[in-house]
């Protein structure tokens, strides 16, 4: 089947767009059941460009039921990115919503302003050096530093929910067709395995008997048939050029600086070597005059040894 490839920010912004799959797709994800999310409505998405380097990002503020059955209110922050970017661009985005307060009604009715714990997942469109893994977590776990011991059952304190977070990277590059677990059978949608001489499409035959995976790709077909959502990737790539474009620009100036600080750095040397050689030069011909002198003096005194036998006799 035949679908629009979502690595674009323009078809994973509309297949995010669709707040139910959303949900069941960030729900899949964290492996917690989410039931209640919404866009942040002072943020619904932002394209940030910096130097032709570009950050997809949204925010959901989320309610998700605990494994004991309680209800969470957390901030889930989500970042797409084609190119490895400077980390700072993340750690950025990330300090912006730990500053970030929600409203909470306490037991006795009145309104209190409190942060909300975080969560974070990034897509990004280009493998890490190191990890293998498609998809990464990073936890949060209680752990005595004395003991080294993980404290399993201790209930969760606020104070350290508030100040450190949950973070999930998937490397679309490393999705691939071969299946493992549930969640790889549902982000096998972004599989570039599956890509056509069209990069604009997937032609998608993994399995779709799971019904998230239906409602993906049911919503990527409706992008593919899309005019303006074809439009905007079209302009997607054209960005992309521009980058690519500047990163060689880049890389040849890097390079001749290279080069010219590595000539510069020749010179000195060979200079320091000259001076050096020179010094040298200027220390043996100190030396000769050195022992010139002492030779002019010991002559000086044969002279005066033999005028001394000379008045004598």
């Amino acid at each position: 089947m035949i679908i629009a490839n979502p690595i674009y920010d323009v078809v994973f912004k509309y297949l995010m767009q669709d707040l139910d799959i959303a949900r069941e797709l960030l729900s899949t994800i964290l492996g917690e059941e989410i039931i209640s999310l919404e866009v942040k409505p002072q943020e619904v998405s932002s394209e940030i460009e910096e130097h032709l380097i570009r950050v997809f990002r949204l925010d959901f503020k989320s309610i998700i039921r605990t494994p004991d059955g309680k209800h969470k209110k957390v901030l889930i922050e989500l970042q797409k990115a084609r190119h490895l970017l400077d980390v700072m661009r993340f750690r950025k985005y990330l300090g912006e919503n730990y500053r970030i307060e929600d409203e909470f009604i306490r037991e006795d009715g009145k309104i209190e302003k409190m942060a909300l714990p975080i969560i974070t997942i990034y897509f990004l469109g280009f493998s890490l050096e190191n990890i293998e893994t498609p998809v990464l977590k990073v936890g949060k776990k209680y752990q005595n530093a004395a003991t080294g011991e993980i404290m399993e059952n201790t209930k969760q304190e606020e104070f350290v929910e508030l100040l450190t977070h949950e973070s999930y990277t998937i490397q679309i590059p490393r999705l691939k067709k071969s299946l493992q677990s549930y969640l790889e059978r549902v982000l096998q949608v972004f599989s570039q395995e599956y890509k056509t001489e069209d990069e604009h499409k997937l032609d998608f035959s993994g399995e779709q008997d799971d019904p998230l995976v239906q409602k993906i790709v049911l919503r990527l077909t409706r992008a593919i048939a899309s005019d303006k959502l074809r439009q905007d990737m079209d302009i997607e790539d054209e960005v992309e050029r521009l980058i690519e474009k500047n990163l060689r620009e880049k890389d040849v100036v890097i390079e001749e600086l290279k080069n010219q600080l590595e000539d510069q750095a020749k010179a000195m040397e060979d200079q320091a070597k000259a001076m050096e050689d020179q010094a040298k030069a200027m220390e043996d011909q100190a030396k000769a005059i050195e022992d010139q002198a002492k030779a002019m003096e010991d002559q000086a005194k044969l002279i005066e040894e033999l005028k001394r036998q000379l008045g004598k006799s």
